[in-house]
């Protein structure tokens, strides 16, 4: 029998429309910190109005902190095709990962966006 749970171009453009906003907000934020606030200055209006500077809720917040980890997930999911069949006392499974390269960069495009959240949380907390 054989499993892959998403095609790998739905997972993309759904991984693309969740990784997207939080990859944006950390670049704005990294140029912001590192001396170059243009890009941060002309977003500031909008993301205010989205309800970013308020706590965590229901608003943007939850799509910076959450977006990468499910795109993350859904293209994971959606590049390997697993295989497994039971026979008797046996059971057997293949996993074979497929190439596609839109999965590939929303996996990568994710996999900083959670890292570079990471470092934040432990320079954040860790003093």
């Amino acid at each position: 029998m054989t499993t892959q749970l998403l095609k790998p171009s739905l997972s993309a453009g759904i991984g693309c429309l969740l990784a997207i906003p939080a990859a944006y907000f950390l670049l704005i934020n990294i140029l912001n910190e590192i001396g170059l606030p243009g890009l941060y200055n002309l977003s500031e209006p909008l993301l205010e109005s989205l309800g970013l500077s308020k706590g965590i809720g229901l608003n943007i917040n939850l799509l910076i902190v959450f977006g990468p980890l499910i795109a993350l997930l859904l293209n994971v999911t959606s590049v390997m095709k697993v295989d497994w069949e039971g026979s008797g006392t046996e059971l057997k499974f293949h996993i074979n990962i497929l190439r596609k390269w839109s999965n590939w960069i929303i996996i990568g495009l994710s996999g900083l966006c959670l890292l570079i959240l990471f470092f934040y949380l432990l320079g954040e907390n860790c003093k």
